[in-house]
């Protein structure tokens, strides 16, 4: 559960980044390959895993912890 709360929680902060026109979905998802060595990007991986899915996982999370607040970018493609 460790690895999906911490991908869950790199792609709600892409969303907070996208969604406040700080950054492009394509440049994010370089950035985190790049700079992380991650095998895909934080829309790479939402994608994927589907955003629902992230979407339900932080819903769950932040019912115990406000710090998995949902990004309105996020909310927004749902």
């Amino acid at each position: 559960m460790i690895s999906a709360r911490i991908i869950a929680m790199i792609i709600n902060e892409a969303y907070f980044t996208f969604h406040e026109k700080i950054s492009s979905k394509d440049e994010i998802d370089i950035a985190m390959k790049l700079g992380t060595n991650y095998p895909y990007g934080p829309f790479e991986w939402s994608k994927r895993i589907g955003l629902k899915n992230i979407y339900e996982l932080l819903v769950e999370l932040k019912k115990t912890d406000a710090l998995y607040e949902i990004s309105k970018g996020l909310i927004d493609e749902l």
